[in-house]
This record gives structure tokens, sequence and C-alpha cells, in this order.
């Protein structure tokens, strides 16, 4: 396969994998017990502090450029407020319906793409996309809301902020300058959406509170969302389109309703089994060819090896 084709794949199965850290997240928020404020700000708190080791010692030993980027800092602040709003409506309302809200932020980044490209995504990932958001549809319409008013309300206005800022974000990656590297891209968004975080946590009522027994789960936030995360689509957006993240991104609600179900014994209905399965689907579609390709190039690998 060429080249280029190959670092398609790699995007392709880093996007995937970023998906899957932030459909667990809910996990996160919820055993923590601490304030939707606190858990955001320790994501890119405990981020910003192991990228900033790593940055530092790469500046040393390599002379790693980590010289201010405007584009990776407004993107950073972007994704601050994106994981602020996140976990807001996870308070207010269920987990699947937040996710779901949130993947709606890459599909509407593939609209302003578009926007500013002048020019129409291919058919093929249109269809896809359409399938995709059936099945979301049919596993949030069938979900089993215990949440009623105007807290619900709330969730859903939550859930469309942090969609608006999430197109933002992925916008901002997608037509940042090559010529900045990935650890110096990380540094400046964990940077930047620590710094934006600050003035929520410092107006919440009891901004530390519950802090000494949910620790354990701010600190996995901290590394997996606010390390992995950032890292992961950081570099699949140097490859993909905005409509191509956007229809592996709707593995997120998917998995935060099926975690819902095996850990919180949220019931599932025969309509949300089909939405998994639609969904599922999409994914598969669009990343078989890439991940069959990646999957046979290990195999002849491994038999050349032993060869």
């Amino acid at each position: 396969m060429h080249p280029a084709a190959s670092a398609h794949a790699r995007a392709l199965l880093a996007a995937l994998a970023a998906a899957a850290l932030m459909g667990s997240l809910c996990i996160f928020v919820r055993e923590s017990h601490c304030s939707a404020q606190l858990c955001s700000f320790a994501r890119f708190g405990v981020g910003f502090l192991l990228i900033g080791s790593v940055a530092c010692g790469a500046k040393l030993r390599c002379g790693e450029s980590l010289r201010f980027s405007p584009a990776a800092f407004a993107s950073g602040v972007s994704t601050g407020m994106c994981i602020l709003f996140y976990f807001l409506a996870i308070r207010y309302t269920s987990a699947g319906i937040a996710a779901l809200l949130s993947t709606t932020g890459p599909l509407l980044a593939a609209v302003w793409e578009s926007l500013l490209q002048k020019r129409l995504p291919p058919r093929r990932d249109v269809m896809l996309l359409m399938i995709a958001g059936t099945g979301i549809m049919l596993i949030t319409c069938f979900a089993d809301e215990d949440v009623a008013g105007h807290r619900h309300v709330l969730g859903i206005v939550y859930g469309l902020l942090c969609a608006l800022f999430y197109s933002f974000y992925v916008v901002l990656n997608r037509f940042m300058s090559p010529e900045i590297s990935l650890l110096r891209r990380i540094f400046w968004q964990s940077g930047a959406g620590m710094l934006a975080l600050v003035a929520p946590l410092l107006v919440t009522a009891a901004p530390l509170a519950n802090w000494e027994q949910g620790w354990p789960w701010l600190l996995g936030v901290g590394v997996l969302q606010g390390v992995g995360v950032l890292a992961l689509v950081a570099f699949a957006m140097q490859r993909l389109t905005s409509l191509e993240f956007g229809i592996v991104s709707c593995l997120e609600p998917t998995e935060a309703t099926f975690l819902g179900w095996i850990v919180y014994a949220e019931a599932v209905l025969p309509g949300q089994w089909l939405g998994f399965v639609l969904v599922l689907t999409t994914i598969l579609a669009k990343s078989q060819r890439h991940i069959g390709w990646r999957i046979s190039c290990y195999m002849a690998r491994r038999l050349q090896h032993r060869a």
C-alpha cells in the first residue's frame, strides 16, 4: 500500500482508540463523585504536568521547539470548554444522551470544513454518516430516560454547547500547520485547556469536594483523557477529514450506552441493539480496508520473521 494510505490507516486506528477512550469517560466522572469543574480541570491539569515533563525533556535532549502556537492554544481553549460542558451534561442527563450530543461536534465540523474548502464531501461518507446517525437516534430514542423536567433540558443545552466547542476543536486541528509537531501541539492544548478551566473551578461553591475519595479517578481522567485522547486526536486529524473523524466518533455514544448496560445495569431495549448494529456497521465499513491491510501486514511480518 502507498505510504499515504498507510498513514491514513494509522490515523483511523488512532481515531478509533480516541473514541473508545472518550466513550468510557462517563465511568470516570460518575465514580469520582467530584464536580464537573474539578473533573475537567484534572483532565487538563494532570495532563499538562505529564506532557510538560515530556516536552521539557525532549527540548533538553533533542532541541524540540515549544514556541507558542496561537492555533494550538485556541484549540486547547475549545477542547477545555468542550469537556467542561460534556461533564456538566453527564450530571444533568444520561451518559448516552451526553455522548450523543458531543458526537455531533465532529459532524458539525465537517460542515465548517466543507464551507471553508468550498467542496462537497464524498457521497459514500455522507451515506455512512446517515446510517450512523440513524443508529445513534435509535440508541437515544429507545433509551429509558429517568431524568425529566428542566434538569434534562439543561443537560441537552450543555451537550449542544459541548458539540459547538468540539467542532471548533476539530476544525482547528484539521487546518493546523503540519510544521507544528505533535508534542508542541498537545503541550499548548493541555496548557490552554487548564487555564480556560481555572475560572469555572474557582466560582464553584465547593471546588475540591470529594477529591480525597475521587483522586484515583481524577488521575485516570488526566492520564487517559488528558494525555491519551489529546495525542490520539491530534495525530488522527493530521490525516483524516472532519467527516471521517465524525463517522468514527459515532463509537462514543454507542460505547457509553453499552457501558451503562454492563456497569450500571441500565436497560438496553431491542431498538437500541439495532442502533448498535448500524453504528458498528458504518465504522467497520469505513475502516475495514485499512484495518484489514494493517492486520495482513502484521501477519506477513510475523511469517517472514519465523522463516
